[in-house]
């Protein structure tokens, strides 16, 4: 992933919305991590180069996304990385550690207008 200053945590378990992300944000020229539930989330940024954003699904098995905030809300470096919560609910109000919201099924324009806003333009690769 040499060239590309932001890494993007997606964490969803669906397979096909994480490769469709993966896609478009690497197309866009953002590096990508990928989790299938909030615990693999976790390992991967303890093991990861810092990430820029996390894109979050909330109902995962294993830890869905709320215990994933929770659990992420004690650790102190990852607690500052914007997370963006993937929900096919229509709104979800307070949410506490949550940065912005984008229902399902994404609008690619939204989510890149919203990685920029937190990631800015990628590097040039």
């Amino acid at each position: 992933m040499t060239g590309k200053t932001s890494k993007i945590l997606v964490v969803d378990d669906d397979d096909a919305i994480l490769e469709s992300l993966r896609g478009l944000l690497e197309s866009e020229g953002y590096g990508v991590e990928t989790a299938h539930n909030g615990r693999e989330a976790l390992d991967k940024l303890a093991r990861m180069e810092p990430a820029r954003l996390i894109l979050l699904d909330l109902k995962m098995p294993v830890m869905d996304g709320w215990q994933f905030l929770s659990e992420r809300s004690r650790d102190a470096a990852s607690g500052t990385v914007p997370v963006v919560l993937l929900s096919g609910l229509p709104f979800i109000p307070n949410a506490p550690g949550v940065s912005d919201f984008l229902s399902k099924p994404i609008n690619p324009s939204r989510l890149l207008d919203c990685v920029r806003r937190f990631c800015g333009e990628p590097a040039e690769i």
